[in-house]
């Protein structure tokens, strides 16, 4: 279940950075476009519970915790979204901050954990690949909003698309036709 959710969240993301182009900023930050990107956000979140619940980071404590810390992060944006929804002109600027050093955060633990354990390949380094499109992301909102909000789709989108798949791949493999070293 949560890997069918977080892909529906990354479609649905790939299609919002789709729609930044054809409703470029500030278009794209409307109360509408703020309700899809809940939506999106909840998908993250799947996204997130799905990787753990394939128990290939480690160690497991640290990588669970990562998890939460991520998870913390999208909930305070799907709160920010509910708030922008009542109050399109509420400041949340520091909200949207926090969440962001928490999304980033938790996520680049659970790629460290990741890429430390049995996995080799892609799938060892697809965790960090969100983190890293996401601060490219990030990095575009001072310099340019509707680039920022291109790539917060069609980037960002992308590597929780790669993430999503990967993780059913994974789901579906048996242990031993996952991608792990070989024993020496």
């Amino acid at each position: 279940m949560a890997s069918a959710v977080g892909l529906a969240g990354a479609v649905l993301q790939l299609g919002y950075g789709a729609a930044a182009i054809v409703f470029p900023y500030p278009a794209i930050a409307e109360r509408g476009w703020e309700l899809v990107w809940l939506a999106i956000n909840i998908g993250m979140i799947a996204g997130v519970a799905g990787w753990l619940l394939l128990d290939v980071a480690t160690p497991r404590r640290l990588a669970r915790t990562g998890g939460g810390v991520a998870i913390a992060g999208y909930l305070i944006r799907i709160a920010v979204s509910i708030w922008l929804v009542a109050d399109p002109s509420a400041y949340v600027d520091p909200a949207i901050v926090a969440s962001i050093i928490l999304m980033f955060t938790g996520m680049g633990i659970v790629g460290v954990c990741t890429a430390r354990g049995p996995l080799t390949g892609w799938p060892a380094w697809a965790p960090l690949t969100t983190v890293a499109a996401g601060i490219v992301t990030a990095t575009f909102y001072s310099i340019h909003k509707p680039t920022h909000f291109i790539l917060l789709g069609l980037l960002w989108g992308t590597t929780w698309l790669a993430l999503a798949l990967t993780t059913r791949s994974l789901r579906t493999q048996t242990p031993h036709q996952q991608s792990v070293p070989a024993a020496n």
